[in-house]
């Protein structure tokens, strides 16, 4: 177990200051634009071989494949690719426009109509592969193929509109009133380490479960039956357990299913109750993040 890794990460940790409902923060690698009141994040790699592997990328993150919405959006993207240390070579960029459900027209990626006018029809590629591009120099839209070689592969931005319930615009967390926390439950597995550093680059922490009340709120977040990583861990090859506060970690309720110790802690809804467990820090499982909020 590399207990000296994690407490080198555990004692560094600073968090972002997000304790003001107002601080404009996403994640550390995405750019926030006050003109246009969003988060924006460029995407150059191996993602962008796609239209779909873009659009899911950016829905891994939370985030919705950029098409600019507002007049002049489009210009954001150059800026952004010039302030990168090693600038795409391409002019063009997948956008989210599409006619993935054969409509004859392409729709927006959150549903709605295009809100200027694209390629004519007659324009369309002679098959059903078509995309839309936008040209970085210009913000002029072309059809494309929605694919592209794993050599050549299309950069594309991703964007994140704010939510005011909680300090970040991340839709995913939930503001909890009685504990005044946010918490998010983050569905794709991971493994420990992995689910501490996303919740670290989303300005939160992997929960922590300090009292009953705090335990009776994360079970009405999580599914019944299935197990979370939360932000417990053995340290220094002892027995004792630790939460990601540096706190020696008390047992809400032991899961009386398993008397198995592993070095990761994780919770389980089991009829109603909410379980702490110990499980293998390298099995890949859902985790839950939570946030601070103060007024």
């Amino acid at each position: 177990m590399k207990c000296t890794i994690f407490t080198a990460f555990l004692l560094s940790v600073v968090l972002p200051t997000i304790y003001s409902r107002h601080v404009q923060f996403y994640r550390k690698d995405y750019t926030y634009i006050e003109k246009f009141d969003a988060f924006y994040k460029v995407h150059w790699d191996f993602s962008g071989i796609s239209w779909s592997s873009a659009f899911l990328t950016c829905d891994d993150e939370g985030s919705t494949l950029f098409y600019p919405k507002a007049q002049g959006e489009w210009t954001l993207v150059k800026n952004l690719t010039n302030k990168m240390t090693e600038a795409p070579n391409v002019t063009d960029i997948f956008v989210g426009l599409h006619d993935e459900f054969d409509l004859g027209e392409f729709m927006t990626v959150d549903g709605q109509s295009t809100p200027y006018p694209l390629p004519a029809e007659g324009n369309l590629l002679p098959h059903r592969d078509n995309c839309i591009t936008m040209n970085i120099d210009t913000g002029l839209f072309s059809v494309d193929s929605c694919t592209r070689t794993s050599d050549r592969p299309l950069p594309f931005v991703c964007k994140k509109v704010d939510d005011e319930s909680c300090p970040t615009v991340d839709r995913g967390y939930t503001y909890v009133k009685a504990s005044r926390k946010c918490y998010k439950v983050n569905k794709k597995p991971q493994i420990w380490q992995e689910a501490i550093k996303t919740c670290f680059m989303e300005g939160g922490l992997l929960a922590v479960i300090e009292n009953k009340a705090q335990a009776e709120q994360i079970r009405d977040l999580v599914e019944n039956g299935r197990m979370y990583f939360v932000g417990v861990r053995r340290l220094f090859s002892s027995a004792e357990y630790y939460t990601v506060k540096g706190q020696k970690f008390m047992d809400i309720y032991r899961n009386p299913y398993n008397d198995e110790n592993y070095d990761c802690g994780a919770v389980w809804n089991r009829d109603s109750t909410l379980y702490t467990e110990t499980k293998s820090c390298d099995e890949r499982l859902p985790f839950i993040c939570q946030m601070e909020v103060t007024p």
